[in-house]
């Protein structure tokens, strides 16, 4: 079954989706009369919402909403629009199925110098005519292959920021044909735009893939590969399908880090590149992504230096494929979030088992151990782990793979394998693998046999070395066929060569990827970034009921049900089908117990935090609305505390807070003292330190706030 793509499919009716959803087997989210916690209020806006997906605020109590189709509107503070819009680019900008405008972020000095950015993704038809004297407004080119673009514009003080010079204009990326966003396909396109905390501009971008099937590169269904290749919208080496999410030499599937006043890669991104400032290597900042419809930074996590890389905390919803959807944040440039290699925490078997070729990585020891002339993508990540460890070169002779067998099966069906494939113990007694392996010098060599064993038990296997019995591994269960694990040995061996047999001693054993042997010389991949897999802080399944969180077990990755009595976060399971999210609430308004990241389900249709300790470490993940609607957006109105979703075809929601019983209790802890007071004094001149009423933070407040010290009891 599908995937859903990307964003909620807007080019359905939400009733027309949804009968399509359980023609696919998927049930529809059951009816819950579940409302926000007892206290806290939930109000709809005046309007008529209907295509709006996104809401940023101003900073002065205003806000800046967009329509999918490209019609960008000021709001007041009680969500009501303007009468005119700030801009209208319906005639530029491709609204349909997926695409649209999608993503806007003001200039963090908006109220001074009136900057507003746009994300969305161009009709072919103005791509191609729009300086044509046969131009046709009216006209469209949808569902054939364009381009994302990243626009700036200026709104004028005298409007007091709510219209747009369109003199003002100023395309950041995507200026031509050949230099946008790759859009190939009905979904998985253009995301969110976000300032970090140094002034830089991110932006988040799907693969620009297949979702109903495997997609390596070439024709697809939905999709017009062969006119973007025709076009220059990709070139040769990014023909690879979902595996552009992993080739740094493309700006698909990834989150992208650029100057917002040249567009061009900011120089402390990972792969800059002085001589291209405007590749894709010079603009990606993390890459490994499948469709990051919604991503947010976390405010005050970052540096205000670039020369860092510090923006800050990106929170992202990574919207999934068959199986998972997840939730997780980036902290680290370079990070890698597996996609399609993982698909949340595990390996992707259908993608692993495509072994794809890196279209430029050359290995310089091709043919050794049958290694190809250039590297597998999944040559280059290795599953998360504590410490991380980084691939070596697969064709290393340190790694040693079975030369003969007699009993198992040779086989490629589950993920995670390092080389053609792996062995399969059968069910007998005394089925065995051989490995060769050659030594340099007498002494104790340290060998370790990589394995899986999906089982609920243990399978031990025994050990010979020359025909004689060497050691007994216990080989324990690692939780899948697609977790690998390694049990070590010691052997004394003699200089020459050896023969290692790997037998079962009951009447089954686990799967055989390879021997290591590293007292051997290793040699490091070269030539190409090689990768840790990062796992996403949650997933939850679609279909079934279930959420995991990532753990480890002696350093090795694992996962556990939340819920269970070893979780780190607490909880219970539940299930989604198009993540949105996710956003920081921790205005002091916002009661402390319900302070997190705040991510939505499209097609379930309900709301959750997820909640921190304050070392930042993850600790419960809750039920905050479970008949939100379908939400697309979410955002934290910085005056009030409010909680803001916006939902596809319908009225947003307005999450309100409890009245604060002590409203100088800024932070929520039940004391007004120090930590309120900073609060305050770092509101001066604003609203949200006014406890008196006239509209500012000022020195009356203080007075206030110091009538207020001590233990705050209604």
């Amino acid at each position: 079954m599908p995937t859903m793509p990307t964003m909620p499919t807007m080019y359905f009716p939400i009733r027309t989706l949804l009968i399509i959803l359980l023609g696919l087997g998927m049930a529809a989210p059951a009816a819950v009369a579940s409302a926000p916690p007892e206290g806290f209020s939930r109000t709809g806006a005046p309007g008529d919402w209907g295509d709006i997906v996104g809401i940023v605020p101003v900073g002065d109590g205003r806000f800046v909403a967009w329509e999918r189709a490209g019609v960008v509107w000021m709001l007041g503070p009680d969500l009501a629009m303007s009468m005119e819009p700030m801009i209208d680019l319906h005639d530029e900008v491709g609204g349909w199925r997926d695409h649209g405008l999608l993503g806007l972020a003001l200039d963090p000095d908006f109220l001074t110098n009136g900057r507003v950015y746009l994300l969305y993704v161009v009709d072919r038809y103005f791509l191609l005519n729009s300086e044509s004297p046969d131009y046709d407004p009216d006209a469209n080119l949808y569902f054939e292959a364009s381009i994302g673009r990243i626009t700036r514009y200026a709104a004028t003080p005298r409007s007091q920021f709510a219209t747009i010079d369109p003199e003002s204009r100023t395309i950041l990326l995507g200026d031509t044909i050949t230099t946008g966003l790759p859009i190939l396909g009905q979904s998985h396109g253009v995301g969110s735009l976000a300032f970090g905390d140094d002034g830089t501009l991110l932006a988040s971008m799907g693969d620009s893939a297949s979702y109903f099937e495997v997609d390596t590169g070439g024709p697809f269904e939905g999709g017009w590969v062969e006119q973007g290749l025709a076009d220059g919208i990709i070139t040769p080496d990014q023909n690879i399908g979902a595996f552009r999410s992993q080739y740094i030499d493309s700006l698909c599937g990834k989150i992208l880090r650029l100057d917002p006043e040249t567009g061009d890669g900011i120089s402390s991104n990972p792969w800059y590149d002085a001589d291209a400032p405007r590749s894709p290597r010079s603009r990606v900042f993390c890459l490994g992504l499948r469709n990051p419809f919604r991503m947010s930074i976390i405010p005050g996590t970052g540096s205000t230096d670039p020369a860092t890389a510090r923006p800050g905390d990106i929170s992202y919803g990574d919207v999934g494929w068959n199986t998972w959807e997840d939730s997780g944040v980036v902290s680290v440039r370079g990070t890698n979030l597996g996609w399609p290699l993982f698909e949340g925490l595990d390996t992707n078997q259908e993608y692993w088992n495509t072994n794809t070729l890196h279209p430029t990585a050359e290995n310089p020891l091709a043919g050794e151990n049958g290694c190809p002339e250039r590297y597998r993508f999944r040559d280059l990540i290795l599953q998360d782990s504590q410490p991380r460890t980084y691939p070596e070169n697969p064709c290393d002779p340190a790694w040693q793979f079975p030369t003969s067998w007699t009993g198992p099966t040779f086989k490629n069906e589950v993920g995670g394998y390092t080389g053609e494939g792996y062995l399969d113990f059968g069910s007998r007694i005394g089925e065995v693998i051989d490995f060769n392996l050659d030594v340099d010098a007498n002494g104790v060599q340290q060998l370790g046999l990589r394995f899986a064993n999906g089982g609920p038990d243990p399978r031990p296997v025994a050990i010979d070395i020359d025909g004689i019995l060497q050691t007994t591994l216990d080989i324990p269960p690692t939780g899948g066929w697609a977790e690998w694990r390694t049990a070590w040995f010691t052997a004394d061996l003699t200089t020459g060569s050896h023969q290692i047999r790997v037998r079962t001693i009951i009447p089954t054993g686990p799967n055989v990827d390879r021997l290591d042997t590293p007292d051997l010389p290793s040699t490091p991949v070269v030539g190409t970034p090689v990768f840790s897999h990062q796992r996403p802080m949650l997933e939850f399944r679609h279909s079934i009921t279930e959420t995991r969180i990532p753990t480890y077990t002696g350093g090795d990755a694992t996962e556990v049900m939340i819920g269970s009595s070893s979780s780190p976060i607490t909880g219970s399971p539940f299930r989604g089908n198009s993540v949105t999210g996710g956003v920081m609430q921790s205005h002091p308004a916002w009661p402390a117990e319900w302070r997190g990241i705040f991510i939505a389900d499209f097609l379930h249709q309900w709301l959750r935090v997820l909640k921190f300790d304050s070392d930042g470490v993850p600790t419960s993940i809750e039920i905050f609305d479970q008949t939100a609607g379908p939400v697309v957006a979410l955002t934290v109105d910085p005056v009030t505390g409010d909680l803001l979703a916006i939902r596809w075809s319908s009225q947003p929601i307005r999450y309100s807070p409890p009245a604060n019983p002590c409203p100088a209790d800024f932070n929520g802890d039940g004391i007004v003292g120090g930590a309120d007071l900073g609060l305050l004094l770092a509101a001066w001149d604003s609203s949200r330190g006014d406890l008196d009423g006239d509209g500012t933070t000022s020195g009356a407040d203080i007075g206030l706030l110091l009538a207020a010290w001590g233990d705050c009891t209604p």
